[in-house]
């Protein structure tokens, strides 16, 4: 932990050794924020990805500088299926820190496949497109949704949002079964996701209702195989056999009257209703068809629109950097004097020196540079560059202890770089490419301990490792 007034590297007490400030609330403050990384971090490696994010908000909510955090939460996105997250994180990353940062990895990935930039590109316009569809308020609009969001789910399977979406037409379709499967795969990437819950809850209750008690009227029977009435004086029981079947003769003669008519109908006037609905719905189908070729015209004249537009910023983005340059002479002039007022202001702010000495690119000198610009260069390099090399050696060695090879490699090459007549740097780094698994980059760093430092321990020990290593 480093003190963000100077700079220095904190020691047990409450105050900083070199400039004297009190870091008693900033330690609580870094402590706090790695504590949240800590909780996001395990909340990840069990797929919570959802509660992942809250806990790595949280930790960039008391330290925005929080690398680790920041680069993890990209990943949490990433696997979510939320690119445009993922990368907006990365690059965030990446301006905090432009050297030694893992970020600049993942970008790189991520765009080194247009293919799948273009399918990611595609899916999200596909979702939006679904989106808009489900506000409709009719069924076709859900049915047109449901398309929609299949297609973003075979380019994107891991788009969380999108298979929710899915279900949630599926829920509205009456279609539990399907609904439950899409959010079965969505806790397959996000086991604690709240609206993937809350959506097969929801498909549960309508695959298992609750049972209703059915009640039923109790039937009344009788046993009686007589009917007693009375006339004057005197009680008459009579068989059932001898009752009047006049009413139900006239119920039954209803019931038939009935059943002819809804047969008459059935066969008569049914089938005509049946094909003018068909007929209508024919007509339905191709209007729609008529509208949907019109639309896709459209949208095939509005890509090419796109596509054209979009090579034309990329012409005109090439002539400006070609000018202007984003990585030319004018920015490595500007980087070179930028580390050259840091130096005057502070000779001991030597890593920031060192940061924008590394912007200058001399591959981009031609035989019409200035020599006092080249002069400046390197006398500035050669300033701060045992320094930088001491400091980048150090933190390279307490990564290669920890067994963090690449972040090893990376201080190391900036190391070498800075002091090229630094052997024990260019020795471990050999180490460290070997125990990396870079075999050819292994065997370039021994062989140039040997040619740069002969009669040395390191020079010994790396004939020994060239051995093993045939």
């Amino acid at each position: 932990m480093r003190c963000y007034n100077c700079g220095c590297e904190l020691s047990e007490h409450s105050f900083c050794t070199n400039c004297g400030v009190d870091v008693v609330l900033y330690k609580k403050i870094i402590r706090t924020s790695n504590y949240f990384y800590n909780q996001g971090l395990e909340r990840a490696k069990v797929r919570d990805l959802s509660g992942a994010i809250v806990s790595l908000r949280e930790s960039l909510k008391f330290n925005k500088n929080n690398i680790k955090a920041r680069n993890l939460l990209g990943l949490v996105y990433y696997e979510q299926g939320e690119i445009p997250a993922a990368l907006s994180e990365w690059v965030i990353s990446k301006n905090l820190r432009s050297k030694k940062n893992l970020a600049s990895d993942y970008i790189e990935r991520v765009q080194s496949n247009p293919a799948k930039l273009e399918a990611i590109e595609n899916a999200i316009k596909k979702y939006n497109v679904a989106l808009e569809y489900c506000k409709q308020p009719e069924s076709k609009g859900i049915d047109m949704a449901v398309i929609q969001l299949k297609k973003v789910a075979a380019q994107n399977p891991n788009f969380v949002r999108a298979h929710q979406l899915l279900a949630l037409c599926y829920l509205a379709e009456k279609k539990p079964d399907l609904a439950k499967r899409t959010l079965e795969q969505c806790r397959k990437v996000d086991v604690n996701n709240t609206m993937t819950l809350r959506y097969l809850e929801e498909a549960e209750n309508m695959l298992h209702p609750a049972d209703e008690k059915k009640k039923a009227s109790p039937k009344q029977s009788s046993d009686s195989e007589t009917v007693t009435y009375t006339v004057d004086n005197e009680t008459i029981i009579q068989p059932v056999g001898l009752r009047d079947h006049r009413g139900s003769n006239t119920i039954l003669n209803i019931v038939i009257g009935i059943a002819i008519g809804f047969s008459v109908a059935f066969f008569l006037v049914l089938p005509a209703r049946i094909q003018k609905e068909k007929a209508a719905a024919q007509e339905t189908v191709k209007a729609i068809d008529t509208q949907l070729d019109a639309k896709n015209i459209a949208i095939g004249e509005l890509e090419q629109t796109v596509s054209d537009q979009k090579s034309k910023i990329a012409a005109l983005t090439e002539s400006i950097n070609a000018y202007a340059g984003t990585e030319g002479t004018l920015l490595s002039m500007e980087n070179l004097l930028k580390a050259s007022a840091i130096y005057l202001e502070n000779p001991e702010n030597f890593l920031e020196v060192a940061d924008y000495i590394s912007e200058v690119d001399e591959s981009n000198w031609t035989d019409e540079t200035s020599e006092n610009y080249k002069k400046l260069y390197y006398a500035l390099k050669a300033a701060v560059g045992p320094n930088v090399a001491k400091s980048y050696y150090q933190e390279a060695y307490n990564a290669y202890r920890s067994k963090e090879y690449p972040d090893a490699i990376a201080y190391l090459e900036s190391a070498v770089f800075f002091d090229g007549t630094n052997a024990d740097a260019l020795y471990l780094l050999a180490q460290s490419y070997n125990a990396a698994e870079k075999t050819e980059e292994a065997k370039i760093a021994y062989n140039k301990v040997i040619e740069l430092f002969p009669g040395t321990w390191q020079a010994g020990n790396s004939k020994t490792a060239l051995k093993k290593m045939e």
